[in-house]
């Protein structure tokens, strides 16, 4: 080595940045892709639906984490490139005072799109209806395939709206089901297994629901300090 030691390269930040940059907004893209084709929550709980072995709270959780990672990312990104940006806007920006039409075309194609999509026009239309086929089509392979899949009412049915905001018994976990109906899990789990459906503390009523062919709010019903 000639006498001289080796030295060590240093880290580069803007490197990791960059390559994480192209990560999460991969990762991003294919995420939200699974999400626009998968079914709604209601349809995914009650047939169980799984992409990857992800279900569709999964995939939400990872769009929404790489979504805010993306951006806390490209603040690193424009903290650690600012002037070659700067620079490099300022002479795109001279390029495109010399190209006035097509700057004046990629803007109105701009707006357009983004009326476009405001105003649910054609056709973006199409598109939002492809991906509300998509969930009626995962809920007629469900009922094909045996599932019993609780409709709209049946999944929010049978709570006090102003206590849970909303939230039906079909969102239940069997936990938060004893929690509501003031009995222990181990009562809870008893009396639904005494009724034939064996289920997990995890499970919630809507997933339950499409494996026993009972209604999210008959199956609470079989939950209770009354209950036998």
């Amino acid at each position: 080595m000639n006498g001289k030691a080796t030295r060590k390269r240093p880290f580069q930040w803007r490197a990791l940045v960059a390559l994480l940059l192209l990560g999460a907004g991969s990762l991003l893209s294919i995420s939200g892709i699974v999400l626009f084709l998968a079914p709604s929550g209601r349809v995914a709980k009650s047939i169980e639906w799984r992409l990857l072995g992800l279900d569709k709270d999964q995939w939400e959780a990872l769009h929404t984490a790489f979504g805010i990672v993306f951006l806390i990312l490209f603040g690193f990104h424009l903290k650690y490139n600012w002037r070659s940006i700067l620079a490099y806007a300022r002479k795109k920006l001279a390029g495109a005072l010399r190209l006035r039409a097509e700057l004046v075309w990629a803007t109105v194609l701009t707006l357009s799109l983004a009326l476009i999509a405001i105003f649910d026009l054609p056709p973006m239309r199409q598109v939002m209806a492809l991906g509300e086929g998509m969930t009626d089509y995962w809920e007629r392979w469900g009922k094909a395939h045996g599932y019993y899949v609780a409709s709209e009412e049946e999944a929010h049915e049978g709570i006090d709206e102003a206590e849970t905001g909303g939230r039906g018994w079909g969102k239940l976990t069997v936990e938060a089901l004893a929690e509501e109906k003031g009995v222990s899990l181990e009562a809870a789990l008893a009396q639904l297994a005494a009724a034939g459906v064996e289920a997990r503390p995890e499970d919630n009523l809507l997933t339950l629901s499409g494996k026993s062919g009972i209604s999210p709010s008959e199956l609470a019903a079989l939950v209770g300090p009354g209950t036998p």
